[in-house]
This record gives structure tokens, C-alpha cells and sequence, in this order.
């Protein structure tokens, strides 16, 4: 009898708890955070025209990151914006 082994190794995944969402985005700082995945900017101005619309006022900044966000840029974005929409494309 013939043992299967798989070539995957375990991750171990990292979790974090939803951000606090301002109550209204009229007059903030958006943050769209893209990883240069095909199609991920498409889709974050897709989704920041359809929140400039309900959001008189609203900023908007496309910031791409490498893939694997590193903590001094979550800080950098987290000072900086008050909110943040990120995409990964395909």
C-alpha cells in the first residue's frame, strides 16, 4: 500500500479582529491598498467611485504595497487615512 503525502506545509494564520468603521466617510481620507495583482486596481476604483457618491467630500489615495503588507506600512496607512479598503485582484 502506497502513503500520500502532501507537499503543503501548515500554516499558521494570523487573525485580526474587523477595524472600526467610522460612522460616515463624507469629508475623511481613504486609503485603497493594492498589492499589484492583476485587476485589484479595477476593483478598488470601482469601489471608490461607488463611495464617492454616498461620500460628499471623501479622499481618495491608491497605495501599492508589495504582497505580505509589512507592519511599519499598516502604521504608516493607519496614521495617515481614516479608513482603508484593500484588494488583491484576479
Amino acid at each position: 500500500m502506497a502513503t500520500v503525502l502532501s507537499p503543503v506545509a501548515a500554516r499558521e494564520l494570523q487573525r485580526y479582529p474587523p477595524a472600526k468603521r467610522p460612522p460616515d466617510l463624507a469629508g475623511r481620507r481613504l486609503a485603497l491598498v493594492w498589492n499589484g495583482k492583476q485587476n485589484g486596481e479595477l476593483a478598488l476604483r470601482c469601489v471608490e467611485e461607488a463611495l464617492r457618491a454616498r461620500a460628499p467630500g471623501l479622499t481618495a489615495s491608491l497605495i501599492r504595497i508589495p504582497y505580505g503588507i509589512p507592519e511599519a506600512t499598516v502604521a504608516e496607512v493607519r496614521a495617515a487615512y481614516d479608513a482603508a479598503v484593500a484588494s488583491t485582484g484576479d
